[in-house]
Order: structure tokens, then sequence, then C-alpha cells
């Protein structure tokens, strides 16, 4: 086999063994657009790198705004939802039109279009009036638009779905389906994933009805994770003290509980625990016994619970009153005891000296 021929068939194996994308294997299989912001679902059913996500915001057929998202990879059999910002000022009423392309390799893998309208667009049967966001997870109010003539609400039936974004990237997601909203309607979800501390996130909530018509409503709210433990619960005497502590964040605490004895504004002790590693609804106990007893007395107790930074958490101030009374532990100095025997040596002696001094004055006589 002559080399040109082997060269050339090399090529054709390694042309054979690379997977080449298409519409079957990976697909847009969601696209939103208002007037805020643009979201994209994508289904990789095998492994892919290098795939390029353009979003076009157009506006009577001229483009107002571009975003390119990048996905360095993206593994089989996998969702990948991707958010970009349009950061429109003063946006006109009107029909707006979003392309979304996604490409690799330089070729086109396949587009969607996302239409809405915006400034005069018939009002959806619920609204998201509010949007609290922070380490642990999220809640919204959710509110019908539509009342009756009596003036009572007009249920509407919503699907929710929450989404926590770190960049341009969902990386959770959880729904809430069929919520039937008569009235103010308040819903609650917590994060399930790990956070950074100190980073910043945003939330997004997305609200789909079918009655009085299909339609999607959005918003997001940004917020900055943050570790978060209480004490819930305090127990102190003179011999030592013991603090229940919880986790209120998806923060891994990795702190400290610091119980500090004052007497008379007097530091007496201080005792810094190192606490087991909590995040939300985790709960322990942390016990400390002091360098000795507290005597008698009113004392001041402080127990602070210090974060990752450095910074104090929380903090429980109380007294203890102890009764103790530490001459009770006094070890008594024993009374000698006189042993039996010794005593005799005192009456020997003074015989002898009165029998040396009869001698004595018989010898003077004589």
């Amino acid at each position: 086999m002559s080399r040109r021929k082997i060269v050339f068939f090399v090529a054709v194996l390694i042309l054979m063994s690379v997977h080449s994308a298409n519409a079957k294997d990976i697909n847009i299989v969601d696209v939103f657009s208002d007037i805020d912001s643009t979201d994209i679902t994508i289904h990789s059913g095998e492994h892919y790198t290098g795939i390029t996500l353009k979003a076009e915001l157009t506006f009577k057929g001229n483009v107002l705004v571009s975003k390119q998202i990048h996905i360095d990879e993206v593994s089989s059999d996998t969702d990948i939802t991707k958010i970009a910002f349009w950061d429109l000022t003063n946006p006109k009423e009107g029909f707006y039109r979003t392309i979304m392309t996604m490409s690799m390799d330089g070729s086109v893998l396949e587009t969607k279009y996302s239409n809405f309208s915006y400034g005069w667009q018939a009002m959806p049967g619920v609204s998201i009036k509010d949007i609290v966001p922070d380490s642990s997870g999220i809640s919204i109010i959710l509110a019908p638009f539509y009342t009756t003539k009596t003036g009572t609400s007009k249920p509407v039936l919503t699907d929710i779905e929450y989404m926590l974004v770190d960049g341009d990237t969902v990386i959770y997601r959880t729904t809430d389906n069929r919520v039937t909203v008569v009235q103010a309607t308040p819903l609650s979800k917590d994060w399930n994933v790990l956070l950074e501390n100190n980073h910043d996130y945003s939330t997004r909530v997305k609200a789909r009805i079918s009655s009085p018509e299909d339609a999607v409503i959005a918003q997001s709210k940004d917020f900055t994770s943050k570790d978060d433990v209480r004490i819930t619960e305090l127990y102190r005497d003179e011999t030592g003290a013991s603090a229940t502590v919880e986790g209120y964040s998806q923060v891994p605490f990795d702190g400290y509980v610091v119980f500090t004895v004052t007497k008379d504004d007097t530091i007496i002790e201080e005792v810094r625990e190192k606490s087991p590693i909590l995040t939300t609804a985790d709960d322990e106990t942390i016990e400390i016994i002091w360098t000795r007893k507290l005597a008698a007395g009113i004392y001041g107790l402080s127990v602070e619970v210090i974060g990752n930074d450095g910074d104090i958490l929380d903090r429980w101030d109380t007294v203890i009153e102890s009764d103790y009374d530490s001459s009770a532990d006094a070890t008594p100095v024993p009374t000698p005891t006189e042993t039996p025997g010794f005593s005799i040596i005192p009456a020997i002696f003074a015989l002898i000296s009165l029998i040396l001094l009869s001698r004595w004055m018989d010898r003077r006589d004589g």
C-alpha cells in the first residue's frame, strides 16, 4: 500500500471517530424572552465541547442587543439552561423577537425564535409581587390579577419554576406544579446545592399559566451568599455551658463558638470551641467545662458564633447564678494523734530527776 493511500485511510478513520453534532442528539428545547432577559435550555444526548449560543433581541427587524454564551463542555443526556440579560434603557412599546442560534465549530446546529410584546400586552392571570432570595432558599408572593364583580379573586392555576443562577448558568432548579392562586399566596423553596461564601448569585422565577390564555412571566433578583448560623438553645451553670447552634445557609459554616464569663466587667474565663461544619437545618450542641467551678455569685455569660470571615453571626447574653461554696471542697488539716507510750517519757524524766535530787541531798547531810 502506498504512503498516500495509508495517509488517506488514517484520515478517514479519524473522521469516522469524530462524533459530529446533529439536531437529533443536541437541540434547543426551550426559549423564553421578555424585555429584561432571555433563557435557553438545550438538551444533549452525547458529550460535546465548544458550543456557542447567540441571542439577538430584535425590534421591527433591527437587532437591538446581541449576546454570546459559550459552553465549554456538556455531558451526555444533560439539560443546560443559560441566561442573558438585555440591559435595555427606555425600551419602546411594541412587538419584539428573540433569535436564538446554537452553533459548534462554526456550523449552525439550530435556530429558534421567541416572540413577546411589551407595553400593551394582555395582562396574565397572576403576577409575581415579591421575591426574597437568600443563602438558604427563595420566597415569593403570587397574586391574581383578575377579580370577579363580587370583589373576590378569580382562581388561577399556575406552574412555578425556581432557578438559582451562577453567572449565566442555572445551577439548580425546582418547581411547584398546579398551584392554585386565589389571593396573595406565599411560596418558598430551599436550595439543595452548596454555595460559595461571599459569592454573587441570581434567582429567576417563572410562572406559567394557561388561562385566560397561555402565558409565561419571569422575574429575577440578585443576592450575595453568606454563612448563617444561630444559637437556638443555651444551658449554663457553675460547672460549664452548652450551646445548640443551627445552620440557616447553604454556605458551609466552619467557624467557632466563644463562651466568655465575666465578673464585675472583668473576664474570668474565655473558651473558644471549634464547631462542626453546618449547613441549612443542621444543628450541633457545643459543650464546654470551666477550668474551675465558679464560686458563689452572679456572673455574666456571653456566647458568640464567629463566622467564616471572623464576623459575629449571632450572640446570646445571659447570667450565671452560682451558689457553689468553694470552702466545702477544702481538705481539712488532720489533727495530730498522740501516740500511746510517748506520754510516759516526761514522767520517767521527772522520776529520775527526783532520784538524783534525793541522792544529792543525802550526800550533803552525810
